[in-house]
């Protein structure tokens, strides 16, 4: 791509001056020209300069003025570009004196040959480009700090609701175990074996849900670091039919009626087994966790073919979602306005891990629901 020409404004109180460094400048530089410092501040308004050249002795309305003045006056506004004075002998020693208070990159002594001139020009030019780049760099730089910290925040204040959650779901369970194991050490001898099941069932059921809880902590613990996948030729519909025909017990304990359909014989996806299982463990599961519990409810679980993909549908007849709840509902920790209808456990982990496993695998994960009317959480893997 052909470099454009540098910009240069030239602020010269002789008009004379002015049309002779036009003339010979014109095809090296894009060039502007002021008469009055007024015309200059007009130029800096509309176009982006490079490099500006003012005149130190200038005459405007009648008034002495110079370019050191002018240059300190656009500061505020106009830092960036590179601001050269041009002096007669006899402003050599005012001008020297007055470069700071205008950042003058240099002064130019009159008179000033144009081979010198476009030289220094040039250097100008060349010095402004490259505190541009600079420039862009650090405000890159600048973004991806901005970025970076917002994550980090992000990611604390992830940490401190992980704690929190963590505290209160593993101190529940971790209470009871210890009230039922207690009971059993100080009753053990009078206590029926009926109720020495009762209770350890109780002690099962709420270590089951603390090893729950643990698990889901780990696997996104894998996940965030790096799930690796190994994809391979499956039988999508097989797992599926296993994970229906495991959870059918359960349904029925709810009065769920589980539902099982296949419309093709050619179901094969390339995917990696445990992760597959697990993603159609997790949906069958909230199907069954968040369905009426004893109103004879219906749940389909459905394998279809889709364009180059196998799809994997969970349809439901429960309480369905919110807008605010599609909104985080892959997200870790969410806390949805539906709740387990069987005093189910939910650690807010489950759709956030799977997520992460469909697309490990290069799938897609969706849901389709309006509140009040069930639910359909959809998976598409690729066909092998």
């Amino acid at each position: 791509m052909k470099t454009p020409k540098p910009t240069v404004l030239y602020l010269d109180d002789l008009k004379e001056q002015l049309t002779n460094f036009s003339a010979n400048f014109f095809d090296v530089y894009k060039i502007y020209t002021a008469n009055t410092t007024i015309e200059a501040r007009e130029i800096l308004k509309q176009y982006p300069i490079e490099v500006i050249l003012a005149d130190y002795s200038l005459v405007e309305a009648g008034e002495i003025t110079n370019g050191v003045d002018f240059f300190e006056s656009i500061m505020p506004l106009y830092p960036h570009p590179i601001r050269m004075l041009i002096t007669g002998q006899g402003d050599k020693e005012v001008a020297v004196n007055a470069i700071n208070k205008g950042r003058v990159f240099r002064y130019i002594e009159k008179p000033v040959n144009d081979e010198e001139l476009k030289m220094i020009i040039d250097g100008a030019s060349a010095l402004f480009r490259a505190e541009e780049r600079y420039r862009q760099l650090l405000a890159t730089l600048e973004d991806k700090v901005k970025e970076r910290t917002a994550r980090l925040m992000e990611l604390n204040a992830e940490k401190n609701e992980f704690l929190g959650i963590v505290a209160h779901d593993l101190k529940n369970p971790l209470a009871n175990i210890r009230m039922f194991a207690e009971l059993i050490h100080r009753d053990g001898e009078t206590l029926s074996k009926e109720e020495v099941k009762e209770y350890t069932g109780d002690i099962l059921a709420e270590a089951d849900r603390m090893f729950t809880l643990i698990t889901n902590l780990l696997d996104v613990n894998k996940i965030e670091r790096g799930f690796k996948v190994h994809p391979v030729e499956l039988d999508i519909a097989g797992i599926v039919q296993a994970v229906v025909e495991n959870y059918r017990q359960r349904a029925e304990q709810k009065r769920l009626h589980l539902h099982f359909e296949q419309s093709s014989p050619n179901t094969l996806v390339m995917a990696d087994e445990v992760a597959t299982m697990q993603i159609v463990e997790n949906l069958i599961s909230n199907a069954v966790k968040y369905s009426p519990n004893g109103k004879d409810k219906n749940i389909w679980v459905r394998v279809l073919q889709a364009q180059k993909a196998v799809r994997v549908e969970v349809q439901d007849e429960g309480p369905g979602l919110s807008a605010e709840d599609k909104e985080k509902l892959f997200k870790h920790f969410a806390r949805l306005s539906a709740q387990p209808t069987g005093g189910e456990h939910s650690t807010g982990l489950g759709l956030s891990i799977v997520k992460k496993m469909v697309e490990a695998m290069n799938g897609k994960i969706w849901v389709e629901s309006e509140q009040g009317k069930g639910a359909t959480f959809i998976v598409e893997l690729l066909a092998a």
